[in-house]
Formats: C-alpha cells, sequence, structure tokens
C-alpha cells in the first residue's frame, strides 16, 4: 500500500500538468461546511447535560470561519442549526455576559453561581467550585458520568501528556487515587485541551475586540504536544472560563463579519441554517416515506404532522432573521433528509436551495443524472421549478471526513484538489458545481498528523486560491452561483436554466434512506413514544406557538403552553432517534441522549398540565436497558469480584488478513474501550486466553456483568481514537447476550469481517 500511495504522489505532478494542458473552464466548487449540536437541555431544570456547544466552540466554529477570512478568494457556505445557536448564545453567552471582568479576565464566580448555578452545563459550575468541596455528585460528573472530564478522543489526549497521565491513573487505580490537585488538573484540562491550537500557540485578537492568549499557561515542545507551565490553582480555573466566554462570545460576530449579501455581494460566507430542532423532516411530514426507501423494514405507526414540519422551518427561519438580520436562502435539512412532499414547505418560507447526496439523486427521477450540476425540482404539474438541489460527492466529502485522518496536511490537500478537478469541464461544456458537504467540526479530532486539521485547510483554501488565479477552480455559495456575482465574473444560472428533476427521492445522506432514525426496534418504539405525546398534546386544546412571537412571560399560563410544545418539537429531534438501534454507537454510550428524549416527552406532559388541562397519565420507560451502573464501571473505582461476573474469552479468526501490527476489540463496556477504537488489544502469544500463540486467532478474556447486552466490534491494527481504516465494518456492532450465571463462563469465536 505505502508504495503505491508513493507511485501517486510521483504521478500528481503529471496529472497536475495534464489538468492544466486541458481548455480553461472554472469548475464551480461548493463547500458547505455543517455544524450542528442537538439540544442538551433539561427543560425541567433549565440546564444543560452536555457540554458539547462549548467544546466546540473553543475548538471548531470560531476559527473554521475565522480561517477562511485568511484566504479573500475562498467563498463558502457554513450551516449554523437553530438548536446550536440557542444554546450558544442563550445558556453560554448571555448568562455569563454581565459576570465577566474582562480586564481581570476573570468572572465573579459568586454572583454567577448565585444567579445562574446548575443552569448552563455542570462543567461551569464544576471550574468555578473549589475542587476541595465537591460532591460525590460532583465527581461523577468530573469522572465517571457517560460525558465526563475524559471524553475526549485517543488522538487528541495524545498531544497533552499530563491529560493523558490523570486518565490512565484513574483508570487504573480509581477516583480515590486522585489527589485534589489531580482532580483540580483534570477539570482544567477538559477546557484547555478543547482550545484551537491557535490559541494555545499564539495571542488572538478576536472579532469583538477581546484577546485571547494562553501561552502563559503551556507551551509547545518539539514534538507537537503541549504540556503546562504552572501549578493549576483555582484561579486558573476561573480564568479558563473567562478565556471560553470571550472565543464563545465571538461566533455569531465572525460569521456576520464574514456573511455573504447577495443583494451587494459582499462577503464570503453562506451561512444558511436547518429546520430548528434538526428533525429528519420528511418523517416529520409522514413517517409513511420510510416505506419508499426502505420497503422491507418494519414500521411504526403512522406520525403525520405536516404541520410541525412546517413550524420547524419557520421557527429556523424566524431565529435566523433575528440573529443574522435577513432571511436565509438556503437550508442543509437535518442529516440531508429529502422528500418531494415537504419541497413546498421551503419554497413557501423563500428557501431557493437545499442540499443532500448523490446516492439520493441516483435514485430521483430521471435516474442516475450527473452529480456535478445543481438540478431544479419541478412542482406537482411537472411544469414549473420549485427549488433547487444540490447533491454532495460522496467521496470527495467523506475523504476530508475521514481518509485525510492519517494523511499529512499537505498531502491531503493535493489529493482533494486533484480529486475535484476531474470533474473540471471543457471549454464547450455547461458549467458544472461540485459540491463538497460535511461536518466541519467532528473530523479534526481524529486527525492524527495534523493537529485539528490546520495545516489540511490552510494547505486546501491555498491550493484553490492558486487554481482559482489560474481560472480552473472557482469556489461559490449556492445562492451566488445561483443569482450570479459580477463582480467575480460568475453568471446567474436561474432555475429555468439548470437541470430538471421530475420527482425527488425521498433519502438521507446516509444510505439514500432512513434506517439510522427508523426501521429497528429502539427507533420505532421511540417513534411511538412521539406519536402518544403529539397525539395527546393535540388532543389538550393547546394550540400551538405563533413562531413570530416573543416568548411569553415565564411563569404564565401561556409560557407552559409555548413550553410544552417547545419540548414536543425538541424530542421531534433527528438526534435521539440517530443513536437508537445497533447502527449508531456514541463513544459514552446511548443512554444519555436515550434519558434527554425521555425528559423532553416527559415534560411535553409536565408544561401541559401547569396550563391546567388535562393530560393522561402516561409512563415512558427508558428505550435502552439501564445497564449504566454495570456498563460505566472503570477497573480500579467500582471493581466487582470476580465471583460476581462472567468470564467472557472473545476469540477471532484473523488467519485470512494482513495485520501491520495487531487486532483489537471495542465495545459498550468500559472493559471494551466504551466505544473508543484500538484501545483494548488483543492477544496471540499464548497468554490472556489465548490458546496456541500464533495461529492468527487472537483472544482476550474478560470479566463482565451478567445478564447484560454486549455490543462489540474488532479493529486492524489503527491509531486509538480512529475508526478509519481499521473497523472490520462500520454500519454494523457484534451482539452477544450475557446468560451466563455468575462466576460462569462464555466462550465466543468470531471470524474478522464475516459476520
Amino acid at each position: 500500500m505505502k508504495y503505491k500511495y508513493f507511485a501517486f504522489l510521483l504521478l500528481t505532478p503529471l496529472l497536475w500538468s495534464r489538468q492544466q494542458d486541458q481548455p480553461k473552464k472554472p469548475l464551480y466548487l461548493n463547500i458547505i461546511w455543517h455544524q450542528h449540536q442537538p439540544l442538551y437541555l433539561d427543560p425541567a431544570k433549565d440546564q444543560l447535560q452536555g457540554p458539547w456547544v462549548r467544546t466546540h466552540g473553543t475548538k471548531d466554529y470560531y476559527d473554521m470561519a475565522a480561517l477562511i477570512g485568511k484566504y479573500p478568494k475562498i467563498h463558502c457556505t457554513v450551516n449554523l442549526t437553530s438548536s446550536l445557536l440557542y444554546q450558544l448564545d442563550d445558556y453560554y453567552v448571555q448568562r455569563l455576559k454581565p459576570f465577566i471582568n474582562l480586564k481581570k479576565n476573570r468572572i465573579n464566580a459568586k454572583s454567577f453561581l448565585d444567579a445562574w448555578g446548575g443552569k448552563t452545563d455542570p462543567w461551569i459550575d464544576l471550574a468555578l467550585k473549589p475542587t476541595e468541596k465537591f460532591t460525590g455528585d460532583d465527581l461523577a460528573i468530573l469522572l465517571s458520568n457517560p460525558w465526563n472530564a475524559f471524553a475526549i478522543s485517543g488522538v487528541m489526549i495524545d498531544r497533552f501528556p499530563q491529560y493523558k497521565a490523570l486518565k490512565e491513573k484513574y483508570v487504573n487505580s480509581g477516583s480515590s487515587a486522585l489527589s485534589k490537585q489531580e482532580r483540580r488538573e483534570i477539570k482544567f484540562w477538559f477546557y484547555l485541551a478543547y482550545f484551537d491550537p491557535d490559541f494555545l500557540e499564539q495571542k488572538v485578537t478576536l472579532v469583538n475586540g477581546m484577546r485571547v492568549d494562553l501561552r502563559d499557561l503551556i507551551k509547545k515542545n518539539a514534538d507537537g504536544t503541549y504540556t503546562l507551565k504552572k501549578t493549576i490553582r483555582e484561579d486558573d480555573c476561573n480564568r479558563i472560563i473567562a478565556e471560553t466566554y470571550k472565543v464563545l462570545s465571538a461566533i455569531i460576530p465572525i460569521h456576520k463579519q464574514l456573511m455573504y449579501h447577495h443583494d451587494s455581494h459582499k462577503g464570503q460566507i453562506e451561512i444558511v441554517t436547518t429546520p430548528f430542532y434538526h428533525p429528519i423532516l420528511p418523517l416529520i411530514y409522514d413517517s409513511d416515506l420510510e416505506k419508499t426507501c426502505q420497503p422491507n423494514d418494519p414500521s411504526p405507526h403512522r406520525f403525520h404532522f405536516p404541520q410541525d414540519a412546517d413550524a420547524q422551518i419557520a421557527k429556523a427561519v424566524n431565529y435566523y432573521t433575528k440573529q443574522f438580520g435577513a432571511k436565509p436562502s438556503g437550508m442543509w435539512p437535518g442529516e440531508g433528509s429529502v422528500a418531494n412532499d415537504i419541497l413546498p414547505i421551503f419554497k413557501k418560507y423563500s428557501i431557493q436551495w437545499v442540499a443532500t447526496d448523490e446516492k439520493v439523486l441516483a435514485r430521483s427521477t430521471p435516474n442516475n443524472q450527473p452529480k456535478y450540476y445543481p438540478y431544479a425540482v419541478l412542482d406537482e404539474t411537472n411544469t414549473s421549478p420549485q427549488i433547487a438541489v444540490v447533491f454532495r460527492d460522496t467521496e470527495i466529502s467523506d475523504k476530508i471526513g475521514f481518509t485525510y485522518q492519517t494523511f499529512k496536511g499537505e498531502d491531503a490537500a493535493e489529493d482533494f484538489v486533484t480529486s475535484v478537478l476531474k470533474y473540471a469541464p471543457r471549454e464547450d461544456d455547461t458549467d458544472r458545481l461540485l459540491t463538497v458537504i460535511l461536518d466541519g467540526e467532528n473530523a479534526w479530532e481524529s486527525y492524527r498528523y495534523d493537529n485539528d486539521g490546520k495545516e489540511f485547510l490552510n494547505a486546501m483554501y491555498r491550493k484553490i486560491t492558486e487554481l482559482d488565479k489560474s481560472g480552473r477552480i472557482k469556489t461559490v455559495t449556492m445562492t451566488e452561483y445561483l443569482e450570479g456575482n459580477p463582480a467575480r465574473d460568475i453568471p446567474a444560472h436561474p432555475l429555468d436554466s439548470i437541470p430538471k428533476l421530475q420527482w425527488l427521492w425521498p433519502g438521507s445522506w446516509i444510505n439514500a434512506n432512513f434506517d439510522t432514525w427508523i426501521g429497528e426496534d429502539e427507533e420505532n418504539r421511540a417513534w411511538e413514544y412521539l406519536l402518544t405525546a403529539r397525539t395527546d398534546l393535540e388532543q389538550s386544546g393547546i394550540q400551538p406557538p405563533d413562531p413570530a412571537e416573543l416568548t411569553p412571560k415565564k411563569g404564565s399560563s401561556e409560557w407552559f403552553a409555548f413550553k410544552a410544545w417547545e419540548s414536543m418539537y425538541a424530542a421531534e429531534g433527528s438526534d435521539w432517534f440517530w443513536w437508537y438501534g445497533n447502527d449508531q454507537t456514541a463513544p459514552g454510550g446511548d443512554k444519555p441522549f436515550d434519558r434527554a428524549f425521555i425528559t423532553l416527552i416527559k415534560n411535553v406532559y409536565n408544561f401541559a398540565q401547569e396550563t391546567g388541562v388535562e393530560m393522561p397519565s402516561r409512563e415512558f420507560l427508558p428505550i435502552i436497558a439501564d445497564n449504566t451502573d454495570a456498563l460505566g464501571q472503570v477497573q480500579g473505582t467500582m471493581a466487582q469480584s470476580k465471583k460476581d461476573m462472567v468470564s467472557v474469552l472473545f476469540q477471532v479468526d484473523a488467519t485470512k488478513i494482513q495485520i501491520p501490527k495487531l487486532i483489537y476489540i471495542v465495545g459498550n463496556l468500559n472493559v471494551l474501550g466504551n466505544w473508543t477504537p484500538n484501545l483494548i488489544k488483543m492477544y496471540d502469544d499464548g497468554t490472556h486466553g489465548d490458546e496456541k500463540k500464533g495461529d492468527g486467532i487472537w483472544s482476550i478474556e474478560l470479566l463482565v456483568p451478567p445478564n447484560i447486552k454486549i455490543e462489540y466490534k474488532y479493529t486492524n491494527s489503527g491509531y486509538e481514537g480512529v475508526w478509519v481504516p481499521s473497523e472490520e465494518f462500520s454500519a454494523n456492532n457484534r451482539e452477544l447476550m450475557v446468560t451466563a450465571k455468575p462466576g460462569g463462563q462464555v466462550r465466543i469465536k468470531d471470524k474478522f469481517g464475516v459476520k
């Protein structure tokens, strides 16, 4: 493989030269970065239950936009979901702002906790609370809950060896072995490690005039790792909240500064949004659309509420307009989920274009059209174009998301532009628009040789800038392409002039269907819960709020009615359904998302009852079996005796594959790495339960609790925390129900890559 890659590098200049010799007509390149977080809010507590808006805020959301501003020729689209912006602005920026002293670079901890303790996310409170006063609940949040201070990718934590050593000490020896100082450092690291490397290595003046400079706290070593310069005190933990606030408060302003205005043709970033709570909009409109793209999967009872699909779009447009002073021109529907049926709702709210994946295009009518054009989907009369749809290039998008994780940044950028130029038109071709869409936050955590993807992004923008000068590639936003931009010599491409589709296939950017969110037992049960709550709310007589009206006064009957509907709309979000079933598994376990979904459903009833209406008495049990006490254990903290456990011998036949390093096992227990790949190694040396040294049968013997369901799979010689390309199969997990009695034994024999 390495020789093939070397040959590719040798050939790249030849390929480049061949491209340069062709007649010059620009390939229009439409890059869309999708930034999203689900609603982590517990409405009853008025508290976020997850820290991920904050962590990605300091690591991704600011610098991804600011970096584009350094390359004036680059025009991109950034999708900022309403659920992300709402949490960012309401729960961090607005609640922290009155208590920040920018001159001292500190927060008034007492005043803030008196006003908002328990009302942001729990890790804010931990950072401001003296470590010696931590309760058992505080320590659980810090160390052992599914979302804890060690919830960081293996690639990232490797760059902070002191942080990694603290994690290893906790895993090996437990909470009681950690000193007060070590606990303090853990809570501090959970902030510092999630700052973009620009903030760690230099002074950064933010768009709002605030400065972030962390170089007095941390230094970068020659090997690329970072270590602390000083002993961390409580005052440093207070300061890191102030530094966090400064970055978070600059995220919306940096996007506003770079925002593309189609009337004046100024700006570089087209900002778009998603239906408010990121639902799978076609399934909210009509869950029976599943039957078209998943005819062999079980279906829940029909969930058919077109008015909710309308409300999710209306709420998003209204919120976007308040934040950015104009209405959005485009939308990225949640998970690229589209269907012909929902296009009129987008058109109703003046949305000019939406985006999805090329596999949806292949199944639309007419079939198998080229992916390097936008398409106008005709209305029901098949005569008038109603909206434009673009279809992402799956392979190129996934290269950024997955393949380049093990590339050097410059090599990845070279491969990217070479891949894009394959679609360059000749002079006599019609204009082509190639679309690349992916998350703008998650991929960088796994870039092993390129910290936060910075080298790749800079090299990619630099190379595209050079190709723009030579007339080969011109980045555009979708609205810019449709309406034209005379200042950049971009002609208009109105709906009447672009290729047409008679019918748009119902599906998402995953598998051109909805099987990640509907069709499995857990998923369908969640849809039944959703249908029950939605029907009960409608029958209560409480009217849905007008998205254009202000939020009612807190505590009023109207406010409780508003909160009941908000909980309902939030429960329609896609993120809860994503983690149900076996097709996706969260690194920290799926249980937090199950709890979040059930909490939202219950709050529909709680808030509705506060208005004075009668609601049926319902019990919504957890959908995911509650094995968290057993599965959440870490060796050295709550270890059970061997007689209380079951011994499981995992054996996998890897004789038919090449193994550069080791075979690993990963799964939903801490002894299986808690879904951190390439962490728990297996053995072919006659130890750890292995029966014969060197026979290609890799083994490991583990103790697990009885009467639990284990999900697991094997990986081959990858880096810790990086799935690609070591995973034996990406879309499925193996399953094992441990039915043996305590003290019993189970023997499993698998073949790598074969179920």
